[in-house]
Formats: structure tokens, sequence, C-alpha cells
């Protein structure tokens, strides 16, 4: 019954709420993800909406306008988990290729779709990173301070989504560097042992040396790794602050 009048109460507010907060949660790591059940994550969303709904000021003179900024702001914060996830897929795909086993493919149940053995190894790596740092605390946070803004500033969220984004390759390369660096000079050594001994099958010494050297020093970097992503969810966090303020 309480729930029945909470609903009836604040019905005008719910669907901008619900909206916002659902299009969020669909950008988040585990939350999003595809194999996740569409009840849980509808459930997630009401949950967050109901105990919302008293704290937030929704302006409902303009419903159209309301839902439509509803998706907006939803999606900007959103969008700044996926751009950290995308560099970290990327620099995984990057280290696939240089250690051999680019064409190896898992099941990856974030979004349902076919990737390298590795890629899902610092796709789940990420993942608990952000939990770990209560990010998800912090993007509730920023979704009950985008409810105070006086006026959806549109130019400024999407220039600040556009200069995060401009982060992905510089990040991605950050991770994938030491793997790199390593499988390039092992290469350049067998380049140079495949002249020096012509009648050698250097392809069959190297491959095995590029996978092991490749796992070894992917061990090795992994708390440089962990660093780095950690740096960047606190970026994201820095951003959402600012363009919610």
């Amino acid at each position: 019954m309480e729930l029945y009048n909470l609903i009836n109460t604040y019905a005008e507010k719910f669907i901008p709420v619900f909206i916002r907060i659902a299009v969020m949660l669909s950008f988040i790591p585990f939350i999003g993800a595809r194999m996740t059940p569409m009840m849980v994550r509808v459930g997630i969303a009401v949950a967050l909406t109901l105990l919302l709904l008293p704290v937030v000021n929704v302006n409902i003179e303009n419903p159209v306008r309301s839902i439509f900024e509803a998706f907006f702001v939803g999606s900007a914060i959103g969008l700044t988990a996926r751009i950290i996830l995308g560099a970290v897929e990327t620099a995984a795909q990057w280290m696939s290729i240089e250690m051999g086993i680019g064409v190896a493919a898992v099941f990856n149940p974030m979004f349902g779709e076919q990737i390298g053995p590795l890629s899902l190894f610092y796709t789940f790596v990420s993942m608990g990173l952000f939990f770990m740092l209560d990010m998800h605390h912090y993007f509730i946070e920023a979704i009950v301070r985008s409810f105070d803004m006086s006026s959806i500033q549109y130019k400024g969220i999407f220039d600040s989504i556009i200069k995060l984004n401009s982060i992905l390759f510089p990040l991605a390369l950050k991770i994938a560097a030491p793997i790199i660096l390593v499988q390039v000079l092992i290469n350049l050594a067998m380049g140079f042992l495949s002249r020096a001994l012509p009648q050698a099958n250097i392809f069959f010494i190297s491959f095995p040396l590029l996978i092991t050297s490749g796992i070894i020093f992917m061990a090795l970097s992994l708390p440089f790794v962990l660093m780095v992503v950690s740096k960047a969810f606190v970026n994201v966090k820095d951003a959402i602050m600012v363009f919610t303020r």
C-alpha cells in the first residue's frame, strides 16, 4: 500500500527519473550487460527511481523536454564509464595481436559477443575495479546532482564527453605499452637470428616465446595497469561531477 501511495504521489516525476536512471545503468559494467536478465536491470532501475523520487526536483512543465533531457543526461553519464572499458578492451586486443593469440575467441557476457581471452580478462579486471572504487555510487550521485541543474548545458556536456573520449587511445597505449615493447624487441631479435641462422625455423621458436613472454610481462605489469585504470576512473568521477554541477 505504501509503495502504491508513493508511485501515485510522484506519478508525474516517475517517467523522467526512471528513464534517466535506466539509460545510465545500461552503460554500467555488469548491470548493463546483455547477459544480465532484463528483470534484474529493470528492477534495479525501478528501485533506484523509487529511492530518488522524494529527493529530486523534476521540471514537469514540459514532459517532452523532461524525457529528452533524461535520455541525454543518462547517456552522457553512462558513456563516461563505457569509454574506459573501451580503452581497456582496445589495449587487450593490441596485446593479443602482438602475442599471436588474436585469432582465439571466447564469449564475452558483458557485450554478448566473441572477443579474445585477454580482452575478457582485462574487462573483468576493470569491472572489478569499477565496483571496488565505488564508482557506481558516484554515478548515482551524478544522477541526483543532474536534477539540481537549473538548465542542461548541452554544449558543455557534449564537449566534456568528446574531451574525455580523447583519452581512449592514449589510455589503451599506456595499458598495452609494456607488452607491445617486449613483443617488438623479441620480434627484432628473432629477425636478427633468422638472418644469422637461415636454416633454422624461427617461426616455431618465436611463437611459443612470444606467448610465454607476453603472459609473464602481463603478470608483471598488472599492478601498473591497475594504477592506470584506477586513475582513469578517478578522472571520470571528476568529469561527471563537473558537468553535473
